[in-house]
């Protein structure tokens, strides 16, 4: 990796704008992916955090499964964010291709792609899994709650979707 001589202002400045730009690109090709699969249509859905699929079910049987990467998670009811590439906790199905958004990130030299703990927004979430999906090549994103405890959330990039004949 090649140093960058950047100074602070200016690596934020690139970041919001390179942040912006994949916050709109994904709302745009999000809004296609729930409605291609008409996803807002299933009363349940189902994810699995060992096999990273999440499936959406009707009548109790799966329509939907969609193979996808845990990108991160929010927690503490909702002040936290913790990125799946240095939890040791989560399959390397999906610690390993995020460590490709980490490597961008330090090639970048954007902090919010490094640090593996941020204070969370309302927005945050959205945000990174927005740069994740785009970095991965994935088809959708969808945030699943992650516990009973307000305000926690598991973010997901949906790299394949596939009806269940």
């Amino acid at each position: 990796m090649s140093e960058r001589h950047i100074c602070d202002a200016c690596l934020e400045s690139e970041y919001e704008e390179y942040r912006h730009a994949r916050v709109h690109e994904w709302m745009e090709k999000n809004k296609a992916w729930l409605e291609r699969f008409a996803i807002g249509s299933y009363p349940r859905w189902f994810y699995d955090f060992e096999t990273d699929k999440l499936t959406f079910l009707r009548d109790g049987k799966a329509v939907i499964i969609a193979d996808v990467v845990t990108v991160g998670i929010v927690y503490k009811g909702g002040i936290r964010w913790e990125w799946t590439w240095g939890n040791p906790y989560f399959p390397d199905s999906s610690r390993i291709p995020m460590q490709a958004i980490r490597e961008f990130g330090e090639e970048k030299q954007w902090l919010k792609l490094t640090n593996l703990f941020l204070d969370n927004d309302e927005h945050l979430g959205w945000e990174l899994t927005s740069i994740s999906a785009h970095i991965l090549g994935a088809e959708g994103i969808y945030r699943c709650p992650d516990s009973d405890e307000p305000g926690n959330f598991t973010y997901l990039a949906v790299m394949q979707t596939r009806f269940i004949a």
